[in-house]
């Protein structure tokens, strides 16, 4: 029999913290949920995670540890429901024409990964154009989560304080700095302290999840999956969110602790893209006007036309003759009537573009297995090709697994389709994937130093001044002090873009004063996408940050030294004069400055 010690290592130090219950909030593009465990428990059990169960009257038993991701608030921004409530509520308010001075929010955390530069006040707007601060739905949520889960420890009897409670929030390894910096600031709006908050990465949680199945099982099974995560062993985490699909590139280090060797990747490419090209597919089949109504003024059966086609998207193996059956709600029905003066049972009006290939029994559309395929083709090419672009780079030689994990992970093309693009690798798919993240996120909480060290996503730096180089510096940035010359806005670097980071770790420069009797210096910080910037006035960078360190004494001989420390979530900067006196500041990586 094989043995296999637990990849979270011995027992952490969240006890003398006072810590006693780690909670994972996973806020998901289409999906949320909750999980948690006892500090407790975790060292000789960590795979006994609680996770909430939401109710639901849609039958759709996979999620039953999830519930959409949709707000519902008033038009003066009170709250009013999350998730399935919120769904079931919007579309009471619909059906009885009430629903006017509501807003109804859903896909806003795509907002964080497609603004590059991302502001604290970014505004989002829900379907029928009505504006709230983005950070003020992240709030409204995570608030609501967080009692819902104290709520659920009352009722079981648990006692545990809510100082006690180490909070967790997931994030997409691929957000930039300035998204995750968003999302814990929406998560300190919601009353959550601190020191008891920490982020964890989508990609990186579930691969942690993923092996400590595995190693449990190869314990008991002796199968060849116990040689998965040995020393050495290079994988790929492929996360298919319902928003965007993340890709991450692991090393295992040791027994213990797993460390990231190519930056994360990915692109927008998540299970909602699938859904909009169905929807897509139905616009097109029984006219654009029609689904527009559906959507505008029957929004009941829209949602309930949004959860059908999720659930197909999960599902596609079709029946004993191939076809995807689609129901179609009654409205739907009556809508396509009003349009179009055919009844849709006995149209023959797509007949000839999709000959063969669709019919209607009862209230069931039924189309065959090809149309709905094709649909994830797209999707799956562009999967497929960036996932072979990172296998081809030089580092990520000797990668022989590919994890698949997130909602999307569950489909069943998925799950046919991946392994046949990649038949020289092992593929695996650990049971309901769709969880992995938000389990992984709770061990990642108890035992973080399962994570060795990340990697920068931008090059960082200060503004500095030296001797101007002739033949080399942009005279524009030419200035003079005594009669010298001088170059200002040089970039300093202090880390580069790809560069690994144990986390925290620190990195250090020293600035020397260019004015004899300067009293105090402004260090100015900067981030750039690029690895070698020349100046902090280059297109590629962006002020993250400042401070004013004192300067006592007289003459150019004195320093101040300037250390950048790579912690789990943020990034801190110090600047320290040869008094020993010392200011530290919290970057801004949002694009407020």
């Amino acid at each position: 029999m094989a043995c296999a010690s637990s990849v979270l290592g011995s027992f952490s130090n969240l006890q003398t913290e006072g810590i006693q219950l780690v909670v994972a909030l996973d806020v998901g593009t289409t999906h949320a949920g909750i999980a948690w465990s006892l500090c407790s428990d975790f060292e000789k059990y960590p795979l006994r995670i609680t996770s909430l169960q939401w109710p639901t009257n849609v039958g759709a038993s996979q999620t039953a540890y999830k519930t959409p991701s949709v707000l519902l608030v008033k038009s003066n921004g009170e709250f009013v429901a999350f998730g399935y409530d919120a769904e079931e509520k919007y579309s009471e308010l619909a059906n009885d024409d009430a629903h006017y001075g509501y807003y109804f929010f859903k896909d806003f955390k795509m907002a964080l990964y497609e603004n590059e530069k991302l502001r604290s006040d970014h505004l989002f707007f829900d379907a029928e154009g009505h504006a709230m601060k983005t950070k003020d739905i992240f709030g409204h949520i995570i608030r609501y989560m967080k009692q819902r889960l104290l709520d659920d420890l009352k009722t079981r009897g648990n006692t545990v304080k809510e100082d006690n409670i180490l909070w967790v929030v997931t994030v997409p390894a691929i957000w930039n700095d300035g998204a995750k910096q968003f999302m814990r600031e929406a998560a300190l709006a919601a009353d959550i302290s601190e020191k008891r908050l920490r982020l964890a990465l989508e990609p990186e949680a579930a691969s942690i999840y993923t092996r400590e199945i595995l190693l449990e099982r190869s314990s008991t099974d002796d199968q060849e999956e116990s040689l998965v995560f040995k020393q050495g062993m290079k994988y790929i985490v492929v996360d298919l969110g319902g928003g965007t699909i993340d890709f991450t590139l692991k090393e295992v280090v040791d027994d213990n602790t797993i460390k990231d060797f190519h930056q994360a990747t990915g692109g927008p490419w998540g299970g909602r893209t699938v859904n909009r090209m169905i929807l897509d597919f139905l616009d097109d089949l029984l006219g654009k006007d029609v689904l527009e109504e559906l959507k505008t003024n029957h929004k009941s059966s829209w949602l309930e036309l949004e959860r059908e086609v999720e659930l197909k998207k999960k599902n596609a193996k079709g029946d004993k003759d191939g076809r995807i059956l689609i129901q179609m709600p009654g409205e739907l029905l009556d809508v396509f009537e009003k349009k179009t003066g055919k009844k849709l049972i006995n149209s023959t009006a797509f007949e000839s573009k999709y000959a063969g290939k669709i019919d209607i029994k009862g209230k069931k559309l039924r189309i065959d297995k090809c149309i709905v395929e094709s649909c994830f083709k797209k999707c799956l090419e562009d999967i497929i090709q960036h996932t072979k672009s990172i296998l081809e780079k030089p580092e990520a030689k000797g990668t022989q697994y590919i994890i698949l994990v997130g909602g999307f992970a569950e489909s069943e093309y998925m799950k046919t389709e991946m392994p046949k693009a990649f038949e020289d690798f092992k593929v695996f798919i650990p049971d309901e994937p769709w969880l992995a993240v938000m389990r992984g996120a709770v061990m990642f909480g108890q035992r973080p130093s399962v994570v060795e060290s990340r990697i920068a996503r931008y090059t960082y730096g200060i503004a500095t001044i030296r001797f101007f180089l002739k033949d080399f510096d942009n005279p524009k940035h030419r200035i003079y002090e005594d009669n010298v010359p001088y170059c200002r806005n040089v970039f300093d670097k202090l880390a580069e873009v790809g560069q690994s980071f144990r986390l925290g770790e620190t990195v250090t420069t020293e600035v020397f004063a260019h004015k004899e009797f300067m009293s105090k210096m402004k260090v100015k910080v900067f981030r750039s996408t690029e690895k070698d910037p020349r100046y902090v006035t280059d297109e590629s960078c962006t002020a993250i940050g400042e401070m004013l360190v004192a300067m006592p004494g007289y003459g150019k001989d004195r320093k101040v030294t300037v250390s950048l420390c790579f912690g789990e979530e943020e990034i801190t900067c110090s600047g320290i004069n040869e008094s020993n006196e010392s200011v530290h500041v919290k970057l801004n990586l949002l694009a407020d400055n």
